[in-house]
């Protein structure tokens, strides 16, 4: 169930901008941003309905991305799409990779790694939910900030790291057990495995690790 916000007291700067009152601290409530500079803070929102007379504007929690996090409550949200695009995906809630249909959650996982990354590594994210979708009809479901697990078998876990450039990913299992096909460098996380990505080159490698983790 997702969380609705509404934000009273809110000024249209135009049709798909508008500028209200949030402290900091609220504002980390929707993830760690990219940056933390300057005294406002700036949001960008997947869906909204902003009330023109009630000047309210209203949107669901896990659809708001913090681009910056400001040093004052002055703060700027930005709609990634129209009210109308908004509708048309609600009712549109799937899309493809060729014949294979992502979700919700794979399109917010594509969608983040866009706004985070680099052009390399956004075709690197891509290609990777692209060869784990081609053998898995499973969805990502969108954690606090930039967490997304597997669902309904969570065999894999991707956090998007922006500031390092790189995907990092858990995978269920040992790493005695994943030592015989790791080609990428792996490690102990908390009795899984995590690895990381850091090039589309990688992905490959990437997908083998993944597809032998310990499946449910």
């Amino acid at each position: 169930m997702n969380l609705k916000m509404t934000v009273s007291n809110v000024t249209a700067i135009n049709n798909d901008i508008w500028e209200f009152e949030m402290p900091p601290h609220q504002m980390r409530l929707f993830g760690t941003p990219s940056n933390s500079v300057g005294p406002r803070s700036i949001v960008l929102l997947r869906n909204h309905v902003f009330d023109k007379t009630a000047k309210t504007l209203s949107f669901d929690a896990d659809a708001a991305i913090p681009v910056n996090i400001g040093t004052h409550s002055t703060s700027i949200a930005i709609a990634a799409s129209s009210e109308g695009d908004d509708k048309r995906e609600e009712l549109q809630t799937e899309q493809s990779f060729g014949q294979t249909m992502l979700g919700r959650g794979d399109r917010e996982f594509l969608e983040m790694a866009n706004l985070c990354f680099s052009e390399s590594m956004q075709v690197a994210a891509e290609a990777l939910l692209k060869g784990v979708r081609n053998q898995s009809p499973g969805e990502l479901k969108k954690g606090k900030s930039r967490n997304f697990s597997e669902t309904p078998d969570n065999f894999w876990y991707v956090i998007i790291q922006p500031r390092i450039e790189q995907l990092s990913i858990t995978v269920r299992g040992t790493v005695e057990h994943f030592e015989p096909v790791a080609k990428l460098s792996i490690k102990d996380d908390r009795g899984n495995t995590l690895f990381k990505i850091t090039c589309e080159a990688d992905i490959p490698a990437a997908l083998e690790l993944i597809f032998h983790a310990i499946r449910k």
